[in-house]
């Protein structure tokens, strides 16, 4: 049965479907025609709002040729969006070096995308050098993170969209002075940071350490909001990550952005913040033991 807004995994699944549709170079009504469904099934179910049972999966690709092993990976997509309070989503190497991705799918859809970042600056604010540092925990082969470092820098190009969707960042404190790799990578990255404020689409808000425990308000969480959907939180974990679009959860995270906005600093405060903390490690004042937080020396090797 049809729904007035589609869940998320529906329009992931819709959007994956299609393009096994058009990679076929057929129309929906050709589609259609295959299956024996109206014209409008297609069209709904492409745009997630009809739920699809495994048959009906099956049916549709085969109108498009698409045979195992890639129908076995939509059919396990297909099974995820029938479940109610979310999903997980594999956050695996390979994952990552994949394209059409969910967490990049969610990404590219939304139209606005507030982020909380408690520990590190978020993945669509890092360098490519600050990547390698962070990704490469614990070592991993160098062609992987390559491309796990190259996924996260094409994920950055929504940001230059010419629809100017809005991200608003909220970043802790600590995540600015957590040093990632040596002084330079540091340096540039908070450079970096700066220039993309500059962006009118991309908003950074520092949240405080002087707030003391009001500044904490636990993992990191990405809460992503549609004009025609409801909105879909991403808690983002070591080895997965996980969607929630139940709409009593998302409500839960959705009140800390409030809370958010009162105590972080305003959008000149936090680039200045920013700005100083690059001028610092520039002028090599930043003591490698006095407060401020390291990565081990082996993981930078």
């Amino acid at each position: 049965m049809g729904r007035d807004k589609a869940a998320a995994c529906n329009r992931e699944l819709g959007a994956e479907l299609r393009k096994r549709r058009e990679a076929a170079g057929l129309s929906g009504a050709q589609v259609a025609h295959h299956t024996g469904w109206d014209k409008s099934k297609v069209s709904r179910i492409e745009s997630g709002h009809i739920g699809l049972s495994p048959v009906d999966v099956l049916h549709y690709l085969g109108a498009c040729r698409v045979w195992a092993p890639e129908a076995k990976e939509i059919l396990a997509l297909s099974e995820t969006a029938q479940r109610k309070l979310g999903y997980w989503v594999d956050g695996h190497s390979k994952w990552l070096a994949e394209s059409g991705t969910s967490l990049i799918f969610h990404e590219a859809t939304a139209d606005r995308s507030v982020t909380y970042e408690p520990l590190y600056l978020p993945g669509l604010l890092q360098t490519a050098d600050y990547a390698r540092v962070w990704l490469d925990q614990p070592p991993i082969e160098a062609a992987e993170a390559a491309a796990m470092v190259q996924v996260r820098m094409d994920r950055q190009q929504v940001l230059h969209r010419p629809q100017r969707t809005p991200f608003i960042f909220f970043v802790h404190e600590q995540a600015l002075r957590l040093q990632v790799g040596s002084v330079a990578v540091m340096q540039e990255q908070l450079l970096h940071l700066v220039l993309m404020t500059n962006l009118p689409q991309v908003t950074l808000r520092v949240v405080p350490a002087s707030a003391g425990e009001r500044a904490v308000f636990g993992g990191p969480f990405r809460l992503f909001e549609f004009r025609d959907h409801h909105p879909l939180v991403y808690l983002d974990g070591i080895a997965t990550g996980f969607f929630l679009d139940d709409e009593e959860y998302v409500a839960r995270y959705r009140q800390l952005i409030p809370e958010l906005e009162a105590i972080a600093m305003d959008e000149g405060q936090s680039r200045e913040f920013a700005a100083t903390l690059a001028d610092e490690h520039d002028r090599g004042s930043l003591e490698r033991n006095g407060g401020i937080y390291h990565l081990e020396e082996e993981h930078l090797q």
